[in-house]
């Protein structure tokens, strides 16, 4: 069976559903092919396994309408309604021999040096022109692990666990395996402040990023779901689709969204070179979990940050029972989720207290449409291919937050992707 259109648009995540959304709006002839039987990608919203009629996110979640202007005007085009993250109202710190409980943890005896170490952070985030494509500003010498750049800046021992406990939060991998380029990557994108990446984790959505997605959706005007693509060819005026059983759909252009580590599986004729073609077929080395620990006999409001397995443990959401849902993050390579011992050991390095009732999450390294979580690049990668790596490759055009500049993991940077893209095929 052989069909065409004017664009094809692979992957129903945010920049593929903002593509073809749009496009569909202007008369563009679209299809939109997912391999999963669901949109939305690394967004996820879905019942809680430990709390039923709970919804919950296994995915990407929080926003800040400061910094992502482009997904808060996506909420308030569809009327979603949103509510503040939960607010941390208490904390147990193990950053340092005994907890230091407040909501500033650094102890007074620090302070200069901690201001030291931000002001590093800081002027080496400044190197960094989030709009150019890490590969092209020179910045090989900050492409190393975040841990020999810590020792580098000799940080006073709580500061230096705490940036250890957030590096190894967002990262999704341990210092010694994250770059120290991307940290700084980030802090740049948040207008050059360390505290504009803590503070982005400031709203959600009420009923979960799927009343956007299905919003969303609902407007494309032919989305395929469990259909996944095997092949790209590009011939002088045609691209040649082949997916599901063997199907074959025509189009003038198309539109790659899908994650990274998904990327190499595709037959792309002709194929990347370069580079560019030997960080797609490496992956990413992001490995982050991220855990919804259903627990009794914990504060609302509490924060945990330290030198557990689990670096960062905090409040979510109230349980049906009087107990709270508690997110806790950590990386795959680190943690077996299906140990509940381990778990409960986990969560009683900070709240000894703790009743852990279940724990529920989405395996996205072992998801076979995704492959990986949020983008993390291994050491070395961002400074070989980064801006190449969303770059138009004859008339296919790539998005998705894996391939942005400024907000790469972020729903943000799904949809600034998507931007680009719609630029591109409308010229």
């Amino acid at each position: 069976m052989v069909d065409s259109a004017e664009i094809a648009v692979v992957g129903a995540g945010f920049a593929g559903l903002r593509v073809a959304r749009d496009l569909s709006a202007a008369g563009r002839s679209v299809v939109l092919l997912e391999a999963a039987d669901r949109v939305g990608g690394r967004a996820y919203s879905r019942e809680s396994t430990t709390d039923p009629g709970t919804i919950v996110e296994v995915g990407g979640a929080y926003f800040h309408r400061h910094h992502h202007t482009r997904l808060a005007a996506e909420v308030d085009r569809y009327r979603i309604e949103t509510q503040p993250a939960a607010p941390f109202k208490v904390f147990r710190n193990r950053l340092a021999p005994g907890e230091h409980n407040s909501a500033f943890p650094i102890p007074a005896e620090e302070f200069v040096e901690a201001e030291r170490i931000l002001f590093c952070l800081v002027r080496d985030a400044r190197r960094i022109d989030p709009q150019a494509g890490l590969e092209n500003q020179g910045l090989e010498d900050l492409d190393i692990s975040a841990r020999d750049y810590l020792q580098s800046l000799d940080p006073p021992p709580v500061t230096g666990q705490l940036l250890r406990s957030w590096i190894w939060n967002m990262m999704g991998q341990r210092v010694e395996e994250a770059s120290a380029l991307w940290v700084l990557q980030f802090i740049a994108s948040h207008n050059y402040s360390v505290l504009g990446v803590i503070l982005s984790l400031d709203e959600v959505m009420s009923s979960g990023t799927g009343a956007l997605t299905s919003a969303m959706a609902n407007e494309v005007s032919d989305l395929r779901l469990s259909e996944a693509v095997q092949s790209i060819r590009q011939d002088a005026d045609r691209v040649h689709v082949t997916y599901g059983a063997g199907r074959v759909l025509r189009a003038d252009h198309i539109v790659v969204a899908t994650p990274l580590n998904c990327m190499r599986e595709l037959q792309l004729e002709p194929p990347f070179k370069g580079p560019r073609a030997d960080v797609v077929a490496e992956g990413h080395g992001g490995r982050g979990l991220k855990l919804l620990i259903h627990a009794q006999g914990v504060p609302e409001g509490i924060s945990c940050t330290g030198d557990g397995i689990f670096p960062t443990l905090y409040d979510y959401l109230p349980a049906s029972d009087g107990g709270r849902i508690l997110v806790a993050f950590t990386d795959r390579n680190s943690f077996d989720p299906t140990d509940s011992d381990a778990i409960e050991a986990a969560v009683h390095h900070y709240l000894p207290d703790a009743v852990v009732v279940g724990t529920d999450y989405h395996d996205w390294c072992e998801d076979p449409h995704v492959r990986a979580p949020w983008v993390s690049p291994r050491i070395g990668q961002a400074t070989r291919a980064h801006k190449s790596l969303g770059e138009q490759h004859g008339r296919m055009h790539f998005a998705g937050s894996d391939v942005s500049l400024q907000f790469p993991g972020y729903i943000e940077g799904a949809l600034e992707t998507a931007d680009r893209v719609l630029a591109e095929v409308s010229d």
